[in-house]
């Protein structure tokens, strides 16, 4: 299972991707800050944000790569295949601005819905736990900052890997 996670500019209608990660293992993540000044039309930029992703403007602009590169890394690495997001409206939203903006066509990475995925994996085995049950006993093995692209990414796959060891199945 692939995981998928994007921070933003902001939640505006003009907002484009400012972080972008995606893995299968936690040891194994690909992560990208990305630099607007690379893409025409992305100025939006909302200072609230900082507050959850505490990514400056001048951070993308020092460290961020252009965004082309990490489309065309993403289309590699995901087009055609299974990816998941525990937000797939903004994330999908976002990835289809990287994409379209790089060039490329966004309906060749689809992001599934993660919490829904768990949800039905969860009302299918026996028990009675829910999928708050099991959000609420979960604990991470690192301390994850969340809101940056590869920490949400990491607790995610290990929230996964954890109520598949609950449910007994086997890691896909």
């Amino acid at each position: 299972m692939i995981i998928i996670d994007f921070e933003a500019s902001s939640l505006r209608k003009n907002s484009y991707p400012i972080e972008v990660a995606w893995g299968e293992r936690p040891e194994a993540i690909e992560s990208f800050l990305l630099n607007p000044d690379y893409m025409d039309g992305w100025t939006d930029w909302n200072p609230k944000s900082f507050e959850y992703h505490g990514i400056s403007r001048e951070k993308l602009r020092q460290e961020g790569i252009d965004p082309r590169l990490a489309a065309q890394k993403m289309i590699q690495d995901l087009a055609g295949r299974e990816v998941y997001s525990d937000e797939p409206g903004y994330d999908t939203r976002w990835k289809n601005r990287l994409l379209a903006d790089s060039g490329f066509e966004p309906s060749l990475v689809r992001i599934l819905d993660l919490n829904l995925y768990l949800k039905k994996m969860i009302k299918t085995a026996p028990g009675s736990k829910t999928f708050d049950d099991y959000i609420c006993e979960f604990t991470c093995s690192k301390t994850v900052r969340r809101h940056r692209a590869a920490e949400d990414v990491f607790w995610l796959l290990e929230f996964v890997a954890y109520i598949r060891q609950c449910l007994c199945q086997q890691p896909e």
